[in-house]
Order: C-alpha cells, then structure tokens, then sequence
C-alpha cells in the first residue's frame, strides 16, 4: 500500500481505469470485512458479556478467514509458498553497501529469495533482512560476519 500510495497517481487512474467493476467489487468486499471487523471490535469493548464473546467470534473470523486467503497466495514462481529464515544485516546508508551484501550472500553460494529493508529514523542506516532457505542460514551468516557484517541476533 505504501508502495501504491508513493506512487504517480495518474498511472493508477490508467490502471483501475482498464477494470474498474471487479476492482470495485474487490474493494467492496474488503469494506464489508472492515466493517464486520469493526463491529466485532465494538462488541470487545461491550459490558455485556454475550457481545464481548461475540466480538471475539467475529475477530476470530476475520483473521481465520485471512489465514485462509493467504495459504491461496502463490509462492515464488509460482510454485507452493515456502518458509523462509531471515537473516538481519545492519546496513549503512552509502552507496554500494546493499550490493556488497548481495555480493556476499553470493560468495557464500546463497540465493537471497526476498529482501526487506528498514530504515532507521533520524539515522544514516537501517536493517536489511534477507530471507534465506533454512538451511543456508549457518553459511551465509558465517560468510557476512567474516566479511565484517554486524547481525541482528535472533
């Protein structure tokens, strides 16, 4: 979303342009959840003891339902969803320092198969997370501490 909302406006005009019905029907759906959502967080904040176990109910619900949509979600390439280890990298904030942890992740064999990074307000640096296949996570972590890479311990 924060990608979309830091993005040119008149492009998404063109884009939701091309199918605007199934998109408002989407988007439809998710206001009907929000609002079932909001009721049952309503109902948490009840003195009566029925609309709290309601509430409850229905929150349970939601995320349930959620849980449901994600395992529908495809993996990379199509293929079933995988779990994958993450493994934080303090970063600076200077030019080449993302690639030289790619560069190393490489030299260790590993294949980054996502990458998540986190700025540090008011700070030139920031976490980088890369999510790894289990098992590569003693070689590549081995590989970045000996290069000079501080980790995020788990």
């Amino acid at each position: 979303m924060t990608r979309i909302a830091a993005s040119d406006p008149r492009m998404w005009v063109e884009i939701l342009s091309a199918n605007p019905g199934p998109v408002a029907d989407v988007l439809a759906g998710i206001a009907a959840d929000l609002e079932e959502t909001v009721e049952a967080l309503r109902g948490l904040q009840s003195a009566d003891e029925a609309k709290r176990r309601g509430g409850a109910a229905g929150i349970e619900d939601v995320l349930k339902r959620g849980n449901a949509g994600r395992v529908r979600v495809p993996g990379k390439h199509g293929a079933a969803p995988m779990a994958y280890e993450t493994v934080g990298v303090f970063i600076s904030d200077k030019p080449g320092e993302l690639a030289r942890i790619f560069a190393d992740a490489g030299r260790a064999g590993v294949n980054i198969e996502d990458v998540r990074i986190e700025h540090a307000t008011g700070q030139q640096a920031g976490l980088v997370q890369l999510m790894v296949e289990p098992r590569a996570v003693a070689g590549l972590t081995a590989e970045l501490r000996e290069r000079g890479w501080a980790l995020r311990q788990q």
